[in-house]
């Protein structure tokens, strides 16, 4: 097959399958997908016959590939993702869940594709918090989301923590740094208007449908935190789980089952440059 030069500001460099499907993969496509369309614009770009192609050509191929094999909503995806650098408002992502069900993870992975560097976790706050207040002053954080005294105790920490959190995410959307703040204590619809109003905000809940599969991510955690603690306040964090999707199913939030990590951020993904795409 013919070699196609992509030019862009005066370089030339060969077209890439892998450089295009990484592209593709950030609009939400599953990775297998997104190399299988590559391959399909390599094809497209050499049936042109034209040995060279600009960015803007480049894109209109991918553009008409995606609909011919996914259809509009993959365009409009596509285009999302290319307006990112040029958001008018920052980009805020909230991505909330229960202990062990891959926030971290999923975050880091995101913020990879988007191209943001300001990952914030909610337990970092909490730990803050620990340093400067003694048990007796504020009990609540010096425990784990989990065994913090049952839902009420929840509520108390993750009000504590979320005063914090906010501000965080008030000094993001002044500086109009786009940001991923994952946590537990990320509470579904807690973001007021004044906030909302003033970046692009997408917010997520992330769970394990599956009991088993979640009780299996503790056997696999990296560090000091021992799996049988974990297993042991298994039904808190079930419960915990359940009341958090309770209260994004009240507040529309999107739910996402992380019980495959591609399908997951493809998911998340989706959500995300739908909410570019409609912020205009």
């Amino acid at each position: 097959m013919p070699e196609t030069i992509v030019f862009h500001k005066g370089h030339g460099l060969p077209y890439s399958k892998g450089l295009m499907a990484q592209g593709l993969s950030a609009t939400g496509l599953l990775p297998e997908r997104s190399f299988e369309l590559a391959r399909a614009i390599e094809r497209k770009l050499a049936e042109s016959g034209a040995d060279q192609v600009d960015v803007e050509g480049l894109n209109a191929v991918c553009e008409q590939v995606l609909l011919e094999h996914e259809g509009e909503a993959a365009v409009g995806r596509f285009r999302a993702w290319r307006r990112l650098g040029r958001l008018e408002r920052p980009l805020v992502v909230l991505l909330g869940g229960t202990t062990g069900v891959g926030k971290s993870t999923i975050a880091t992975m995101l913020a990879a594709r988007l191209g943001i560097t300001r990952v914030i976790a909610t337990d970092v706050i909490r730990q803050v918090l620990r340093a400067f207040f003694t048990p007796e002053a504020m009990p609540s954080v010096h425990h784990s989301a989990f065994d913090a005294g049952g839902l009420e105790g929840y509520a108390e920490q993750a009000g504590h923590v979320a005063t914090a959190a906010e501000a965080m995410v008030e000094r993001a959307v002044n500086e109009a740094k786009p940001m991923v703040l994952e946590g537990v204590h990320v509470m579904p619809g807690a973001v007021g208007p004044e906030v909302r109003d003033r970046c692009v905000l997408v917010e997520a809940l992330l769970v394990v449908d599956d009991a088993e599969l979640h009780r299996g991510h503790f056997s696999h955690r990296q560090g000091t935190r021992p799996a049988e603690r974990y297993l042991a306040a298994f039904y808190e964090i079930r419960r915990l789980q359940d009341h958090l999707q309770e209260r994004a199913e009240a507040e529309g939030v999107a739910v996402i089952d992380n019980s495959n990590v591609d399908e997951a951020l493809a998911a998340l993904m989706q959500l995300v440059l739908g909410a570019v795409r409609d912020a205009g």
